[in-house]
């Protein structure tokens, strides 16, 4: 049975509660590492700059705490391999990639977005992001945490 390293681990314990309860409901069902979850302003900035989001500082759900979206990469750990991003948002997902409902976060009723489909059709051509996860609609999360200083 798959489980988290320390550095998944590390990154989890960060995160708001609703996505520990996904992280560690999916661990038992496929294999994922937990690269990112709370950023603050530094690494934010760098993550815009190399291109990895489109959000600086404090618009992103990345810079809250507790964190309120997370980076997931699921086995075998290929970059490449997109099907394995997708594998993996079916099992956690709010939908199973076809506009259906689906996936852990429905069955544990915690509003989850992928970044494989931003506007939550199914259709995943406006995804560019596959590794990322969020709260759903994370402002409204955000207005109950707050802004990550570190």
């Amino acid at each position: 049975m798959p489980s988290f390293g320390a550095s998944s681990q590390s990154a989890l314990s960060k995160c708001h509660p609703k996505l520990q309860q996904i992280a560690n409901a999916a661990i038992a069902v496929i294999d994922f590492r937990i690269l990112d979850s709370t950023r603050g302003r530094d690494a934010q900035e760098r993550a815009f700059a190399a291109g990895k989001s489109k959000a600086h500082f404090g618009q992103s759900a990345h810079n809250w705490q507790p964190a309120i979206a997370f980076d997931l990469f699921p086995a075998p750990y290929d970059w490449n391999n997109r099907q394995s991003f997708i594998d993996l948002w079916k099992v956690i997902g709010w939908n199973n990639g076809a506009g259906k409902g689906a996936g852990l976060a429905l069955s544990l009723a915690i509003p989850l977005r992928w970044g494989g489909d931003w506007n939550m059709d199914g259709n995943m051509s406006d995804g560019w992001d596959l590794p990322h996860y969020e709260l759903h609609p994370w402002r409204t999360w955000a207005k109950q945490s707050k802004l990550f200083a570190g």
